[in-house]
Parts: structure tokens; sequence; C-alpha cells
């Protein structure tokens, strides 16, 4: 299958070009230099033809560390792709960086099309003419916000395509596991990922909030298959939502957190687990999912391990009391001890967060439950619980149907969620219980 690889400078369109050909808003646009930091690949098809998209950071030689990772990524990108867009922005003109970009795809012997981008007037297509002075053979004049002749360049990248196999995009297999990786700006979420891959596939430096979009990868391990999701740093609302590009790339995590099986809470061991961390792990299990936490940096620990172990084990017992049992790991993304912990763990919690309860087993347990502590009385009248059934998987949810639903406790619920972890595990799972009126004669 065709790979096609949207290159050039910062700020000249290419995410805007990703999102109007593969039809997504997958990649964050915006109009500050150097919003895509990390490198995004989409499958999509043009009459009939499918091919492979991919979305890169812009090309600087600008000295930031930031920078120089970006263009490690796009020296990675060309040796990758089968054909290079090169765009460039008609209202800037011939930038010198336009000219380096082009003689070093000549010298790499690179299929690559000149897109001028912002053509969006006839005006405009005649300060394109410019950009002939680059000595292409190829150009294309377009407007990727307003999509003008965008399916010209589609037809000739579809010219390209042919060329080369089709190959059919396998389905998500049955049993693809997703994680995502969430944690706080700057506690080794990218390295990782990067570790665990074993490959530079997001932007890793000391500088917090390098990565903004969420990042799928796929990947077999021990004959399992994942994808794996970095995400953006979570930080204060109040801060995140000051600057527009960030706030997208908050909404692009919580998707997909929302789109996962697990989370991966990455927390720095030489930090402990403060309120941010606390808060961050409590929002993913506010949506259901399970979490593995994860302390990274555990190499750069000075004391004893056994007793910062310790340490750090009561403090995820004394700070995050609502999850039952999560698996923890101590490890380095610089050394990578331990880390293939995190998929024996995923493979456990997938199979409590996936368990079902017969619902006949679920009414000895109500029985029980009764007997041992019997429902209060509400308005002279007993509470009735009639019986417990489970109505869904991923989280496990539970209900029960009684006369007076309003009258039970929530402290009753508690008991009886419990009662079920004593019964059936779902350690480290997030449950959920509903409280239902049995409506028709068994309510009098």
């Amino acid at each position: 299958m065709l790979k096609v690889g949207i290159i050039g400078r910062p700020n000249v369109g290419k995410s805007t070009l990703f999102n109007k050909i593969t039809g997504s808003r997958s990649a964050i646009v915006n109009d500050m230099p150097g919003v895509t930091r990390d490198r995004l690949e989409k499958v999509t098809e043009w009459l009939g033809v499918k091919f492979k998209v991919v979305d890169s950071a812009g090309f600087d030689l600008k000295e930031e560390i930031i920078k120089k990772e970006m263009q490690q990524q796009f020296f990675t990108l060309l040796d990758e792709v089968d054909v290079c867009l090169l765009m460039v922005d008609v209202t800037e003109g011939v930038h010198s960086l336009d000219e380096i970009v082009c003689n070093l795809l000549r010298e790499k012997g690179k299929t690559f099309f000149l897109v001028v981008n912002k053509v969006d007037s006839e005006k405009r297509e005649y300060l394109a003419s410019e950009f002939y002075r680059l000595g292409v053979s190829e150009m294309f004049l377009i407007s990727s916000e307003h999509g003008r002749n965008v399916d010209i360049l589609l037809d000739r990248v579809l010219d390209e395509a042919q060329k080369y196999e089709q190959e059919e995009e396998p389905d998500e297999p049955a049993d693809l596991l997703k994680l995502t990786i969430i944690g706080k700006p700057n506690v080794g979420k990218s390295s990782i990922l990067n570790r665990i891959l074993g490959k530079e596939r997001v932007i890793v430096t000391e500088i917090p909030g390098t990565t903004r979009d969420a990042v799928d990868t796929y990947f077999t391990f021990e004959d399992k298959d994942y994808v794996l999701t970095d995400t953006a740093g979570i930080r204060k609302k109040s801060v995140m939502f000051k600057d527009a590009v960030e706030k997208i790339g908050y909404y692009r995590g919580m998707d997909a957190l929302e789109r996962s099986d697990i989370a991966i809470a990455i927390l720095d061991a030489t930090q402990g687990v403060t309120d941010r961390d606390v808060k961050i792990i409590a929002d993913a299990v506010d949506m259901g999912r399970p979490v593995i936490i994860v302390f990274n940096k555990w190499d750069l620990v000075k004391e004893d391990k056994r007793k910062a172990a310790r340490n750090l084990q009561f403090q995820v017992k004394d700070r995050i009391k609502f999850i039952s049992n999560p698996p923890i790991i101590f490890t380095s993304a610089f050394t990578g001890n331990r880390l293939d912990n995190i998929f024996k763990y995923a493979q456990t919690l997938y199979k409590e967060y996936s368990k079902r309860i017969k619902t006949a087993e679920l009414n000895k347990l109500l029985q029980f439950a009764q007997e041992r502590h019997q429902p209060p009385v509400v308005s002279n009248r007993r509470l009735k619980f009639f019986y417990m059934t489970q109505v869904d998987v991923k989280p496990p949810y539970f209900v029960i149907f009684v006369n007076y639903p309003e009258a039970v406790h929530f402290s009753y619920k508690r008991y009886i969620l419990n009662l079920i972890r004593e019964a059936y595990g779902f350690d480290g799972i997030p449950l959920r219980i509903g409280i239902r009126k049995r409506k028709g004669r068994d309510e009098k």
C-alpha cells in the first residue's frame, strides 16, 4: 500500500490537508506554528483505491530541543514513506527552508509533489508562479481549508497508488486490547511508550507538554494485539483551557480514554502521589476504566528501594481509595525494567472487566446481604429487595430491583458492592450499581 507523507515547514497547512484527505479531525489545527508534534497516520481511499497518509511535525532548523526531536522524526518519516507532498504557503512566498527540503528530497531520490497551499483566488494563483524557481516538475495549487483542487492532487496521488499492491486493511482483531496512557505533564508518558515500542514514535523531551495529539499505535506482544494511545499531559483545566491547542488536546485525550479498555496512569516515583495524579486517576475511574498505576523514574529514587516501594504503595492505598487493589508497577523508561508487567496486568484486568455473574448467583448473594444486614424501614414500610442482575460489562454494571428506589442509601449500595467483590473478585475494576423500581404486584 502506498504511504504518503505530508511534509513542510511549520504552519503551512499540513494538518488541515491531512484532515481533508482522511475525512477526519484527527490532527489538531491551529494558526500557531508547531502545533503538530507527533506523527499521525491514517488509511484513507480515493476513488476506491486505498493508501496511507502521514501528517508530520513541521521541519524547522531552530535550536530548541523540541525542534531537534521533530527534525529527527522528519528524517525517519522520509525513510518510511513512498511519496511526499511538500507543502508551502503561497502567502509567504519561497522560504529558505522550502529550498532546503526540496534539495533534501532530491538527494534522497524521493518522489514528491510541490503543493502550494492557501491558493483560494486567481490573484494568489499568480503569486504561486514564484515557486517554479524551486525547479519542481509537478506543482499543485490548492486550498486545504476550502478543499480547492484537492481532488486534482488526489488524482495524481492515485496514479502513484496504483503502482503499489492494494492491501486490504485488516479488521480490528476482536480481542484487541485498547490501552491509553494518562498522566500529568513531564512524568515520562511518551518515554514509556517509546521504550515499549523500541522506537521514537512520539516526541520526548524534558519540556512539559510535548505531546499534544492523542497518538494511536498498534502492535503485538506475546501473540496478543494491542493499541496503545499516548495522550497530552493533563494539567488543571483552568490552566489548560487558556490555550486553544492544549484544550483541544485535552478533549482528544478524553476521547481516547473513552474508547479504551484500560488506563495506564504514569506517576513520577520521585514525587509520590500528588493531588493532580489523584484527580487524573479519579477521572478515569469515573469513566469506568480500570487503572494500572505505573511509577516511572524508579532509577532516580535515591532511598532504599524496598522502603520507597512500601511508602508509595501506602500513598496509593491512602489517597486512591476509590480503586480496589489496583496493580502497581515500579519502572523506568530508561531501563525498561518490569515494563512487560503492564501487559500481564492488562490481560488480567480485562478478564475481570469483562466478567459476567449469573443472575441466580447474584440473587443468592442479595439474599445473604439482607439476612446479614436488613434493609431499613422507610415511612413505616419495609424496603424490599426483589432481585439483582448484571446488565453490562466493561465496566460491570449491576441492577437491583426494589419497591422504593429513592430510599436506598448509598452506604447500602456500597455494602452490596463490597459483598460482590468479596465473592467474585473484580480487583482493580470500577463497579457500577443501579437501583430500579420493580413494577407490578411484587411492589405492593
